[in-house]
């Protein structure tokens, strides 16, 4: 989990960064097309993230008690991973928030 959240919050970072690190790269193979890619893929991350955060917030909470009568079956666990994808996402919107404040001066 603590994982999850540092890769997302490293990706949310690069995401921000790529804009003020490419007037570096002026040559080919240099690191800004490793961060033009991370942030690509960054975005796709936060794409499905999203997306599996609406097909769980569209899933009834009956259809998931249905067959979920005794603890420690599948329900309490899929409860348990929702909360946590959520407060991931939370913190890797709070985090590109706080990077996107961050002027460009900063990092000269």
């Amino acid at each position: 989990m603590k994982l999850v959240s540092i890769v997302l919050a490293a990706l949310a970072a690069t995401t921000v960064q790529a804009a003020a690190l490419q007037r570096w790269c002026h040559l080919p193979g240099q690191p800004c097309n490793m961060i033009k890619r991370a942030a690509d893929a960054s975005g796709e991350v936060k794409r499905s993230a999203d997306a599996l955060a609406e097909a769980i917030a569209d899933a009834s909470p009956e259809t998931l008690q249905r067959w979920c009568v005794l603890p420690g079956q599948p329900c309490n666990k899929i409860k348990r991973a929702v909360e946590a994808g959520s407060e991931v996402k939370r913190s890797a919107d709070a985090f590109a928030e706080a990077m996107a404040d961050i002027d460009e001066s900063d990092f000269q």
